[in-house]
């Protein structure tokens, strides 16, 4: 189990940071997202788009959108570093931080603060759903983005807010299911009974 605990663990790391390059890109506006590709201004790509889509452009706030992605940036830091930790501490289940067996906290981490935390940022995004489903605009007019961008109404900026606003739900089944994944992994037992069969072999 602790083997493949670290297994779970690298796997939900690495399913994390791709759920958050989708996210990303979905929430890129479509003519910023191959920008690399192309040579035409914002200013240019703006004047290129409908009449209907009501473009404008808000700029980027570089060190205010860092501030509020602090506390993410510090939650990704923390497990990669408990991630690269663990690896490097051999049998895992005989390992302990704080006092706490390091497999059984891969496995709380893995069961339940994965699922949390992505819970959590769908609620925080909450309000830019709101607000998208109220002005049309995605993102928002009052973002804080990294660099200057484009804001648009249409079907696609709608389509996003209602997503967004509908996440929350689909995090709580996440945290459900991983709630019963834990409970059938290790059969119900309390914490002292997992820890005591994670550590059998270390005597």
């Amino acid at each position: 189990m602790p083997d493949d605990t670290n297994i779970w663990i690298i796997f939900a790391l690495a399913a994390l940071g791709v759920t958050a390059a989708i996210v990303a890109f979905v929430r890129t506006p479509r003519e910023r997202r191959y920008r690399s590709f192309t040579h035409a201004t914002l200013e240019e790509q703006l004047r290129n788009c409908p009449e209907s889509a009501q473009a404008v452009i808000i700029k980027g706030d570089k060190k205010q959108a860092l501030v509020r992605s602090a506390p993410f940036i510090l939650i990704g830091i923390v497990l990669f570093g408990f991630s690269w930790w663990i690896e490097n501490t051999g049998y895992s289940a005989c390992a302990h931080l704080l006092g706490i067996n390091a497999a059984y906290i891969s496995m709380l981490i893995f069961f339940y603060g994965l699922p949390l935390i992505f819970l959590a940022v769908s609620i925080l995004y909450l309000e830019t759903g709101i607000k998208i489903i109220k002005t049309g605009y995605s993102p928002p007019l009052d973002s804080v983005v990294f660099r200057d961008t484009i804001a648009k109404k249409g079907a696609v900026s709608t389509i996003r807010g209602v997503v967004i606003l509908v996440f929350p739900v689909f995090a709580l089944f996440v945290v459900y299911l991983c709630n019963n994944a834990f409970t059938a992994v290790t059969g119900g037992k309390n914490m002292h009974e997992i820890v005591e069969m994670l550590e059998a072999k270390c005597q």
